[in-house]
Parts: structure tokens; sequence; C-alpha cells
């Protein structure tokens, strides 16, 4: 199947909101959004599908939960440019207010990410999820170690300079144990998406992810 959307013509249009991000823009362009956003909504409900077909806590994710709407809440923020400057979904239980490990899609010129895991869990999730690393480390670098797993994601989490307190600097899992987030991107460039079906593509690239939530999820069963 053909994708509905042409993510070279959505970065394009995300590049000139960039540009010209306040309403008077929007408001004159907001044909073309809603032209290229339908047809990004379409794919992404697909992918949704796609990816609930080998995790269940994808399955029965309705779009509407998934994807980010592209206004901005900036009653409480310096930047008051009134709109996200991306497209972006979160597939998981509970889609982008899910606590537990999820993918994430992101859309944005320059900075396109296929990744996921735990963000910013809170303190006492964090403890759980160290002492689980700490408690299996066979298994969780066995994971984390996997050929189709590291030639896709890279870590990018916030960490500690030292080893939180109760765990062994020696470790084998030590590096692990001093993150305070799990999270694992994936950087592709636009050509990535020169493709009949970025959709499949996604979703296949996204399943070597699955061992690594169905692991750190332990904690939230």
């Amino acid at each position: 199947m053909k994708s509905q959307s042409d993510i070279r013509e959505v970065l394009a249009f995300l590049r000139e909101l960039a540009a010209n991000n306040d309403r008077t823009w929007f408001k004159t362009n907001k044909d073309r959004y809603d032209a290229l956003r339908g047809p990004w909504e379409r794919d992404m409900e697909r992918l949704i599908a796609l990816v609930a077909q080998f995790d269940d806590n994808v399955r029965g994710l309705a779009l509407k939960d998934s994807v980010y709407r592209i206004y901005r809440d900036i009653r409480f923020s310096n930047d008051k440019s009134p709109y996200k400057r991306y497209f972006s979904g979160v597939l998981g239980k509970g889609g982008r207010h899910s606590i537990i490990s999820s993918y994430y899609v992101h859309f944005e010129p320059d900075n396109l990410m296929l990744g996921g895991g735990v963000w910013w869990p809170e303190k006492t999730i964090l403890e759980q999820l160290r002492l689980l690393i700490d408690a299996e480390p066979e298994e969780f670098l066995k994971i984390v170690r996997n050929r189709e797993f590291t030639r896709r994601y890279s870590w990018e989490c916030a960490t500690l300079k030292k080893m939180p307190a109760g765990f062994d600097p020696q470790s084998p899992v030590a590096d692990f144990l001093k993150m305070k987030e799990y999270i694992v991107m994936m950087r592709p460039d636009e050509s990535y998406f020169d493709c009949e079906d970025w959709v499949e593509r996604v979703a296949a690239d996204l399943k070597p992810m699955k061992p690594l939530h169905d692991f750190l999820n332990y904690v939230f069963d």
C-alpha cells in the first residue's frame, strides 16, 4: 500500500510555519495545512494498526489520543509562538498521555525522530526501573545489544554523573543505572521517506524496540 502523505511536502510546510509562526500566516495557509494534515493522520492511523499487530499495548489506540495537535499551550511559556513546528505522535497505551514505555514518531525539519521508551518517569518509577535492570542485567544487556536494535537506535537520556545510592559502581549495567530516563532514538534524514510506503518502513523499524518496551513495562504490570 502506498502512503497517502508526502513527508517532504509536510516538512516544507513546517519549515515555512517555523519562519512565519503567527495566526495571520496560519489562517492564510489553513487550507494547505488541512490538505497535508489529513493524509498524514490517515497514515498515522495505519501505522498504529501495523504496530498493534506486534504490540498489544497499541491495540485499540485512537488516533486522537496518539497525535499531538498543532496548537501550542502558551499560557505558561515564554515562547508565545502559537503553533508547534512539528507533527508527532505516541504509540502506546494511553497515547500521548502514556507513562509506560512507548513508541514515538516526530516529523520536524532537520529533526526527524523514531524512537521511544520511558520519558522522565516519576522518582518512584525510576527507582523501580533501576532495580529491575540491576536485578536482570544479562536479560537487559541481551536486549540492548541486539544487532537489530543497535544498528537503528542510540540512547538519548539525561544521566547522573555518579552512581545512585544503593547500586554497585562495578555493575555491568552501571551506565544504565545512572540514567534518569530510558529513551532511544533513530534519526533518519529526509531521504528515509523516499519510498512508496514510509508507513510500512517505520513500522518495521519500530518493531526491534518491542523487547525493550516489554522489559521496562514489567514495572507497570
